[in-house]
This record gives structure tokens, C-alpha cells and sequence, in this order.
């Protein structure tokens, strides 16, 4: 197999408004650290597929095609062999149209801006191609990541985030994704040339609370393999799975929030993917396929008593909405409910892919989906390795199960973060899976 691989920045201008949360003031204010996308090129025989990985909350369906086909112009790369996916830090520019009537002027510039930048170096990629040597590593880290979804003794459900007593907790409502995939990309001399690190957890840590661009604990994390393989090493990080998980103990009262717990966590990651760097197995059979697929969602029906509530609301709150650092204001789900009953539209269309690498494959995912569909599709896939890439090719918004319609919560709230039907997860799921069958 032949690779290359690259960093470009794409650190926005400091006056865009940061994504992530709900705030009346989140225009940035400086940068804590750059923000990159990070490509990796595979090739083999007549098969060429090309990563990329963006320092940015999301990105939707619409801007992933725009930049898919600026490259296509500058590239010898099909449409449907490209990959994009985003870490999903809520510390970047707010570039979706989330909780909003519109995408911001700046922020819709300077996606088009990133377009170029971006499809200008993947242009030159395929001239850098050179053989490679794969290996690849599985490993599980079970003390990062927690389910943020608690049932209480009471029977309710709470965010881990709500700073609940912990002696009123029955226990999180669903489960991890603790596998931690690391792929090694090498010359033939043996110098390490770039990993893709893929793990499930949000990067929610600082929340833009700083007013500072930042890719969260991802900035540690790539420091410190940085340090220990060299600097001109590419690490690309393809979140997982994440709808449902994140980094809060909520047995942990003074678990700390801020840039020291975002080190700890991306430090604490950096230690255990250089442990699997450590076991990493070549992949003697390299082969490389990649399948895609066009697939519909069902979007969820607004009852007309959903739509009345939202709107009695709006009437009485006016024009008033409360900032928060976690979670949504009901004034803001009012609106939200009032904009997505006016969508004529059943289902929403969106995109998968199934790439293999010799005995390993590589699934995508079209949003924040609940990791127990990640698991599901690890479970049900043939291959020895199954990595799961969340937030790619779109963002449909949080895909919960179809259990946790029942128990509520917030990744339920009906918003443009959460406009599926509730069966949507498992159609989703079984077209990844039929997809994985075919290669």
C-alpha cells in the first residue's frame, strides 16, 4: 500500500462565534491552540480513499459534498472515496446551523475559505504517495469516558453534568465504547510517518468557555505523541460513537473543568496509544476497498400539542433566553420545535462508508450517534478489526436508541440537534452493517 499523509491549518479568525453550547455572548476571543485538518491518503492497486479530519464541531451534509467535490477539481480522487469527518470540539467556530435560524456570514465564509486550503493540498497528495508499511492495534480504556446518562433511584433521567449526589444514582442508562483503535502508518525505512487514533468520547471539556479556539483534550493528546514520535508525525483523531458519552465522573466531586482536566484526559489518552503503538500488528494483507452508500432517515413527526406548548412559550419569554455552558434553554427548544414543523420533508438524506484495510475495516456514522449502535456494529461485523468513525459525511444531530425515547433526557429534546424518529438509529445501524457485509 502507498500513503501520504498532511496537516493544514484551518485556525479561523478570532472574531467568529464558537459552537458547542447556548450562550448570548461566544464570539471568540483568541486562540489557545490551532486548529488543523488532518489528511491521510490510501492507496492500493487502482484503490485510492482519502481521510480528512477536521478540528470543528460538525459539519453537514451540504458543506461535506461542497468540499468533497473542491477536491474532486484539484485531485484524481472520487466523490465517493472521500471521507470527512470532524472531532467534534466545541471549542470552534459555530459553522452548523444548530440552534439558529442561519449559519453566521463569517462562519459560511470561512468554510468556503477551508474548502480551497484544504482541496489545494490534497492536490498535491497523490505526488507524495509512497509504500508504506500498516499496523494496527486494539486496546481498551475504560477510566476517560463515562455513559452521561444516569437513571436516579427515583426513577428519572439526569445529565452527569447537572452535578447530581451521587448516592441518588441508580446507574448510567447505557453502556461505553472503551476500544481504542490505533492505525500506524510507516515508511519502509521504519520511521512512523502518521496514526489515526480513533476513541469515543466528547471533546466538551472547556466548552468554549474560555472564548478560545481550542481542539480540547485532542490539543494534549497530540502534543504528547507529538513529543515522543516527532513533530512532523500526522495525528488524525476520528471520534467514535460519542452521542452519549463523556468525560464527567459524576462520582468525582472535584473532578476539575477547564485546560488542566482537558490535559489530564488528552495526556492520560497519549500514554495509552503509545502503549498500542507498542502492540501494533502489520497488516500483511493490505487491501484496500471502499464502499458508500446514499441512505434516508425518517425525521420525527412535531404534534400539533408540541408545537402549541412551544409556542405558548415564546409568548411568555419573549425574546429572553438564558446562557449555559451544558444542556439547551426550553426557550431555545421552543423555537427549535417552531422551525422544524415547518419541513415538509419525511426523511433527511445523508451518507455512509465501509472501507476496508486488509482484515480491519472502517465504518462512518452521520452524526452524534449513542454508542450502543457503535458496539452493535462492532458486534455484528466480520471483520477482526471494526473501527467506528462518528460525525462524518454530516451531522444528522444526536441519534438516540430507541429505549431511551422512553426514559427522555436531553439528547431526546426535540431541536435541530435531535430531529430523527426514533427508529432511525437502528436503520441506521443495519445499513453500516449491510454495507460492511458487501466488501
Amino acid at each position: 500500500m502507498r500513503t501520504a499523509a498532511a496537516s493544514v491549518d484551518i485556525t479561523p479568525p478570532i472574531e467568529l462565534p464558537i459552537g458547542g453550547n447556548v450562550r448570548d455572548d461566544n464570539i471568540s476571543r483568541g486562540v489557545h491552540d490551532n486548529l488543523y485538518c488532518d489528511i491521510v491518503l490510501l492507496e492500493e492497486n487502482d484503490e485510492k480513499v482519502c481521510f480528512l479530519d477536521f478540528d470543528l464541531l460538525a459539519l453537514d451534509y451540504k458543506m461535506c459534498n461542497y468540499i468533497k467535490s473542491e477536491i474532486t477539481k484539484k485531485s484524481d480522487i472520487d466523490f465517493e472515496k472521500i471521507v470527512i469527518t470532524c472531532t467534534h470540539t466545541h471549542s470552534g467556530p459555530d459553522v452548523g446551523d444548530f440552534f439558529k435560524d442561519e449559519i453566521n456570514k463569517g462562519c459560511v465564509e470561512y468554510i468556503e475559505k477551508v474548502a480551497q486550503i484544504v482541496s489545494e493540498r490534497v492536490g498535491k497528495m497523490s505526488n507524495e504517495l509512497e509504500d508504506s508499511i500498516i499496523k494496527i492495534s486494539k486496546n481498551s480504556v475504560h477510566d476517560l469516558s463515562f455513559n452521561r446518562r444516569l437513571v436516579m433511584k427515583d426513577g428519572t433521567m439526569r445529565m452527569n453534568w447537572e452535578g447530581v449526589d451521587p448516592d441518588t444514582v441508580e446507574k448510567a442508562a447505557g453502556p461505553i465504547d472503551p476500544d481504542l483503535f490505533v492505525i500506524s502508518i510507516y515508511e519502509t525505512s521504519g520511521k512512523i510517518k502518521a496514526i489515526m487514533v480513533n476513541f469515543t468520547l466528547h471533546p466538551a471539556i472547556l466548552v468554549g468557555k474560555d472564548w478560545l479556539y481550542s481542539k480540547d483534550y485532542i490539543n494534549y493528546l497530540n502534543n504528547c505523541l507529538k513529543d515522543r514520535l516527532g513533530y512532523d508525525v500526522v495525528v488524525f483523531f476520528a471520534n467514535g460513537a460519542e452521542g452519549n458519552i463523556n468525560h464527567i465522573n459524576y462520582r468525582d466531586k472535584n473532578q476539575d473543568r477547564g485546560f488542566n482536566e482537558a490535559r489530564r484526559i488528552g495526556e492520560s489518552l497519549g500514554k495509552y496509544v503509545m502503549d498500542s503503538i507498542g502492540s501494533a500488528e502489520k497488516i500483511e494483507d493490505a487491501s484496500l476497498k471502499c464502499l458508500s452508500a446514499v441512505i434516508n432517515l425518517p425525521l420525527r413527526k412535531i404534534s400539533k400539542e408540541e408545537i402549541d406548548k412551544a409556542q405558548k412559550l415564546i409568548e411568555e419569554r419573549g425574546d429572553y433566553i438564558p446562557s449555559l455552558l451544558d444542556g439547551v434553554p426550553d426557550e431555545v427548544y421552543a423555537r427549535e420545535i417552531i422551525k422544524l414543523s415547518k419541513i415538509k420533508d419525511k426523511y433527511v438524506e445523508t451518507q455512509i462508508h465501509a472501507v476496508r484495510i486488509g482484515d480491519s475495516v472502517i465504518a462512518t456514522l452521520p452524526g452524534e450517534v449513542f454508542a450502543e449502535f457503535g458496539l452493535r456494529i462492532k458486534k455484528e461485523s466480520p471483520f477482526k478489526n471494526t473501527l467506528v468513525f462518528g460525525l462524518a459525511n454530516d451531522c444528522v444531530g444526536y441519534v438516540p436508541t430507541n429505549e431511551a425515547f422512553d426514559e427522555g433526557g436531553y439528547e431526546i429534546k426535540t431541536a435541530t440537534t435531535s430531529k430523527l424518529d426514533r427508529n432511525a438509529g437502528d436503520i441506521l445501524a443495519s445499513e453500516v452493517i449491510k454495507l460492511i457485509k458487501s466488501l
